[in-house]
């Protein structure tokens, strides 16, 4: 996403209170206008998995359960009821009054061919890897299914609450291309999708016939929501002053405290499950040498200023507390008894000369990120001897880079798959494949035994072994929370969306 700093000028306008004139939001026409910084071609987050369109998927599709953050439990949705048959089998008791926003019944058929679809070898689409452990889905009559995976899996039900949406089998089904069916994109949710326009953005209309909303998914409270393309902060600032917006995303530390004293306007900070990170090629893959050395790897951990980059730069941040493992501690499966080495830049320095680099040594900071936190982190480092240089890179040439083995030091963000389980991170950093910079055993051993304990207690004390050895072995370390920030005409309230990628969700939103 594009965002870049808002002008001095108008920064200073904001200060002496020159641009607080009436924000004129579109309450009276019950229109939510939202700024999007890339556009949006389809309403569907499974063929373009991004904030943005998952932001809309989700108040679109309705998944098999939905998760109470409030409680931390699972909650009805599409199947009213559920229960474990044995260590590898779900069976979901569905419900019996939901019609697709083009009028046809839900059934078992659509569970099973969505599910089907999904797990299905043949079927490529970017995170098919949060399909790979079903084995597939049988229907035992109109409103039941059992769902088969090929191990145990503790974290199916996150997958089956989060991610995975229920599609129209006849309408899905009979595309050719199944990528352009969030042109239209047809569910069961609370808002239904009027309109895709990647020029003039994508608009939701509530959806009248929501009867099986409850107060973990309530029907929607504002009649419309319009997705808005605007590439630019200043772009989106002058729209939103003059009435053209109602809600900004994701907006820098800086203008969100030039914008506080606005009368017409207040900032939501939530807490969601976004953090920045730095993780570091512990087994040799780019051929820095340096990095193989655990001495060192701590010695970098020590001089990174976390708490600074968390003050200083982060929107919302010194409302945040610091994070010592690599998830958060609200996430079922997170466990964790140490923490990251703490600040100490003079005693990084020692342990580089102890390590053998008195003088430090040259290192590549990769990140698909703007520049803002790398270049913190490698400013950091250059105060120990450490010559860090960052390497801003698209998403695809990050993926070729990663693949290659040629990333040295990984400053990124994650939301841990956007599931309110650890499963995702545990997978996606140390399981098999080219992501996996650390290779180690004792971690490894951990996954398929967590995913085989269905009691939460218990999986956190299996990775517990995997977060603490993160820490210990100085493979990787959480550098600040990144709290979803949003800067919205006084007249809208946003609510819950914890575990939102984007950090809120429609039906989260309300007028006073």
């Amino acid at each position: 996403m594009k965002q870049g700093k808002i002008t001095t000028f108008t920064l200073s306008l904001l200060a002496i209170g020159l641009v607080t004139g009436p924000v004129f939001a579109q309450k009276s026409k019950d229109t939510l206008r939202i700024g999007f910084y890339d556009p949006i071609s389809i309403v569907d987050a499974t063929h373009d998995p991004k904030p943005e369109t998952g932001f809309l998927s989700r108040a679109v599709y309705d998944n098999l359960l939905a998760y109470d953050r409030k409680s931390g439990e699972f909650k009805p949705s599409l199947a009213k009821s559920w229960k474990r048959i044995g260590a590898k089998t779900i069976e979901f008791k569905l419900r019996d009054d939901v019609k697709f926003h083009d009028g046809s019944d839900f059934d078992a058929d659509d569970v099973v061919y969505t599910v089907n679809w999904m797990s299905n070898p043949k079927v490529k689409f970017r995170i098919k890897t949060r399909y790979l452990w079903i084995k597939n889905a049988e229907k035992i009559d109109k409103y039941t299914v059992r769902v088969h995976s090929k191990r145990p899996s503790a974290s199916a039900l996150a997958r089956f609450a989060i991610s995975t949406p229920i599609y129209p089998s006849d309408v899905h089904g009979a595309l050719k291309v199944k990528s352009t069916f969030g042109k239209k994109g047809i569910g069961t949710g609370p808002y239904m999708v009027e309109s895709v326009d990647p020029n003039k953005g994508v608009v939701l209309k509530a959806n009248p016939n929501y009867k099986h909303g409850a107060p973990w998914r309530p029907a929607a409270k504002i009649g419309r929501i319009h997705a808005v393309p605007m590439p630019d902060v200043q772009t989106q600032t002058a729209q939103l002053l003059t009435g053209g917006l109602d809600v900004m995303y994701r907006v820098p530390k800086d203008q969100l405290d030039a914008m506080k004293s606005n009368p017409n306007l207040a900032v939501t900070v939530q807490k969601g499950q976004l953090f920045y990170y730095m993780a570091m090629d512990s087994i040799g893959k780019s051929g820095n040498k340096a990095l193989l050395d655990k001495r060192v790897r701590r010695a970098l951990m020590m001089a990174v200023n976390r708490n600074g980059i968390r003050k200083s730069l982060i929107p919302g941040g010194t409302e945040q507390k610091q994070m010592n493992a690599m998830c958060q501690a609200w996430q079922l499966g997170c466990g964790f008894s140490s923490a990251p080495p703490a600040y100490d830049p003079t005693a990084a320095k020692k342990l580089l000369a102890e390590a053998g680099y008195p003088s430090g040594f040259d290192v590549e900071i990769t990140t698909t990120l703007p520049r803002v936190i790398a270049s913190a982190i490698a400013g950091d480092l250059r105060k120990v001897g450490v010559k860090a240089k960052v390497d801003k890179l698209t998403f695809g040439a990050y993926r070729k880079k990663q693949r290659q083995g040629k990333i040295q030091i990984l400053v990124n963000q994650w939301a841990s798959g956007g599931i309110p389980d650890v499963q995702s991170t545990a997978t996606f950093f140390h399981g098999k494949g080219a992501r996996n910079y650390y290779g180690d055993k004792i971690i490894s051993q951990t996954i398929p035994k967590a995913e085989a304990a269905f009691v939460d207690a218990e999986r956190r004390k299996i990775y517990t072994t995997l977060f603490d050895r993160n820490n210990s072995e100085a493979y990787m370390m959480p550098i600040t929370p990144n709290p979803p920030s949003f800067l919205h005409t006084k007249d809208l309230v946003i609510k819950g969306g914890e575990i939102e990628t984007f950090g809120a969700s429609p039906i989260g939103m309300a007028w006073k």
